[in-house]
This record gives structure tokens, C-alpha cells and sequence, in this order.
């Protein structure tokens, strides 16, 4: 069996990539880093070259391959239809079971493995949300929301009773959804936490699942495969209930920019719903970047958790942006994107959770 297990089937695709650059010309991480082996032409090369036997794994080969933040906009504009980020998260996934993955990701291995989430959290925790009764819908809270954002469990359970919906919390018994693990290189890990939250919401009857993480609401729409089963983004859930009467926001004075995070926006296309909502609540404008051209955060694809400062300077443009809109503040769904940019941003512009926005906003 070939130590590239995962990589092999991908020899003849790889030879598709005519490097004609177009990847470099986007790369949130090329644009910080300058080379063009941080570019996913770069990483292909390095992969090919890796199957080949023309190079050893090294630091300098795991540094470029997990610097990518799986953005995903090199996929959707290579013009040979190359699968870059489906090769760039096998290639990892490869280099992790011979030994040569990030120490700071198996860190967060270690800790799933034990207490079921990244955080080192007692999942235990999790309990405070918790909530039982026969609704067949579910809130599903991301660990992220759930113990560094709970702002943003508090707004969604509060957007959720304020238009009457019934729904379930899970509590301890929703575990890391896996996004982390499977970008990250360990697709395994990622495989037995999906098989678990499955079966939890089996057990549950659940129909309907909100979440308040684009990265939980990608893994759980995209990669969980649970027929009869409607996962929707709590922009999706706002845009339904205004739609629908069930909750109704008078329209403010606030000019604000919205971010697309890459998991929700380019991965899903879920571009609409959100923009909808802040149409009719406040005053939107759009960056520079918007929709399917929005600049990634930078904090993907365990970038924020290995290389900070990489994250935190591909984040400062995207605060430039921000800021030319002269919008009063950035609003997005995503607590890892709005972690990030908060970063970067350093107080000179508000970075808001979709949720939190929403709720503060209710009664109002």
C-alpha cells in the first residue's frame, strides 16, 4: 500500500493544472506570503512531485500545504476544473498519518479525542443550553459559539423563541461537528464525530437543523448525508421567519457591510438570505469584495490555529475593505471569521455576529 493513499487516485488529475496562475492571482495566502509554492499551483507541484519519489516530505513541504485556509476560490476559477482543495485535504490527511502533520492540529486531535471538541472544554458545559421536548427541530451550537462565543448561542435560542419555534439543544451530546479534523488532516476523526452526531440526532427524531457556524453548517449539509434532513444557517432561519411573519424587525439607521464567510458563501452559495435580512433591517454596502468574490478571513483551515500571524494579516485586508465602505460596523455569521477579523481589525471597526445583530434588534 502506497504512503500517499489518499493522494494516489489524484496522479492523472494533477497533470490537468496547466499553471497558468490564475489561483496565484487570488490566494489570500500568496498575496501575504509572496511565493508561488503557497499558491495551489505551488501545492500541486509539490503533491506531484511528492508521488512521484522527486521529493521527501519536509517542514518546508507541511509549512506550504497547511497554509492554505481552504478557501476554496482556486477551485472555482481553476479553468481545467482541477479539484485543488479535494487534493490539497487528502494530501494533508496523508502527510498526517505518516507522521509529519502540525503539531498544533494534533493537539486538537488529542483534545476531540478526549473531551469532543478543540477547546479543551468540559463538554459537560454544553449542558447550560440544553434543551429536550419533542420538537423535531434542533439547534445545533458549533463549539466555537458554544465556549468562546456563547453571545451568539444566547442570540440564536432567543431569534428561535422569540418567533415561537420549538426546538432541541443537545448539550454534552453534540460533539464537534468535525470541520476542524477533516481540513486539518484527519478525515477519521472527522468520520466518527459525524457518526455520533448522526446517531444523536436519529435518536433525537430531528427533521430540521439551525446552526450559527458556516464551518458547522457546511459540514453538516455538505458532508453528514442525512436524507430527510434540512439543515439551514440561522441566515437562512431569519430570512425564513421575516418572510414568513413570524418575526418582524422595524428597519434602523445602521449602515452596515456584510462578510461572506468562505464555508456559507463560496462553498454553499448561500449569498442571498443574509443580504435579504440586512436590506430590510438596516443600510447595507457592499465591500469591495463581495458574494462569490469575498476575500477570505484567513483563519481556515486550521491556518488560525498553526500559523496566527499568517491568519491575522490575510484578516487585515479584508478590514480595509471594511473600513472604505464607512459602514458603522461588519456584520457575518461566522464566529471564527468574526474572531479573526476582530483580530485584525484592533477596534477601528465593530465586528458583529449575524445572531447577536439580529437579537439586539428584536423589541426594538
Amino acid at each position: 500500500m502506497t504512503e500517499y493513499e489518499r493522494t494516489e487516485k489524484y496522479r492523472d488529475p494533477l497533470e490537468y493544472c496547466i499553471r497558468c496562475g490564475f489561483c496565484k492571482a487570488i490566494c489570500p495566502s500568496v498575496d501575504i506570503l509572496g511565493w508561488d509554492s503557497a499558491s495551489a499551483r505551488g501545492r500541486m507541484t509539490f503533491i506531484k512531485a511528492l508521488l512521484e519519489g522527486d521529493i521527501e516530505v519536509d517542514e518546508k513541504v507541511v509549512e506550504r500545504l497547511f497554509d492554505c485556509t481552504t478557501c476554496g476560490d482556486c477551485m472555482n476559477r481553476c479553468p481545467s476544473g482541477v479539484r485543488t482543495l479535494d487534493i490539497i485535504e487528502d494530501a494533508r490527511a496523508d502527510i498526517v498519518n505518516m507522521g509529519f502533520g502540525p503539531a498544533k492540529h494534533a493537539i486538537l486531535r488529542e483534545r476531540i479525542d478526549r473531551v469532543y471538541n478543540p477547546y479543551n472544554a468540559d463538554n459537560e458545559d454544553k449542558n447550560r443550553y440544553k434543551r429536550e421536548g419533542d420538537a423535531d427541530t434542533l439547534y445545533f451550537m458549533g463549539c466555537t459559539a458554544a465556549f468562546r462565543r456563547p453571545e451568539t448561542v444566547l442570540a440564536t435560542m432567543d431569534i428561535l423563541d422569540v418567533a415561537g419555534i420549538k426546538y432541541r439543544v443537545l448539550g454534552e451530546d453534540e460533539w464537534c461537528c468535525g470541520s476542524v479534523m477533516r481540513r486539518s488532516g484527519y478525515p477519521d476523526t472527522a468520520e466518527e464525530l459525524r457518526d455520533h452526531n448522526v446517531q444523536e440526532f436519529e435518536k433525537a427524531g430531528i427533521r430540521t437543523i439551525v446552526t450559527s457556524c458556516s464551518g458547522c453548517y457546511r459540514t453538516l449539509k455538505q458532508e453528514y448525508e442525512m436524507d430527510g434532513v434540512e439543515v439551514l444557517d440561522i441566515t437562512e432561519m431569519v430570512d425564513r421567519l421575516m418572510e414568513e411573519g413570524k418575526l418582524v424587525i422595524e428597519k434602523s439607521e445602521d449602515v452596515v457591510t456584510y462578510h461572506d464567510p468562505c464555508h456559507l458563501g463560496r462553498h454553499m452559495k448561500v449569498f442571498d438570505p443574509p443580504r435579504r435580512v440586512l436590506e430590510r433591517i438596516a443600510n447595507l454596502v457592499e465591500m469591495e469584495h463581495c458574494r462569490e468574490n469575498s476575500l477570505c478571513c484567513g483563519a481556515g483551515g486550521g491556518v488560525k490555529s498553526r500559523n496566527n500571524d499568517l491568519a491575522t494579516n490575510i484578516a487585515k485586508g479584508r478590514v480595509e475593505e471594511a473600513k472604505a465602505t464607512h459602514a458603522d460596523m461588519v456584520v457575518t455569521p461566522c464566529p471564527f471569521c468574526r474572531t479573526n477579523l476582530n483580530d485584525a481589525a484592533d477596534g477601528c471597526i465593530p465586528v458583529v455576529d449575524f445572531a447577536e445583530y439580529i437579537a439586539s434588534k428584536i423589541g426594538k
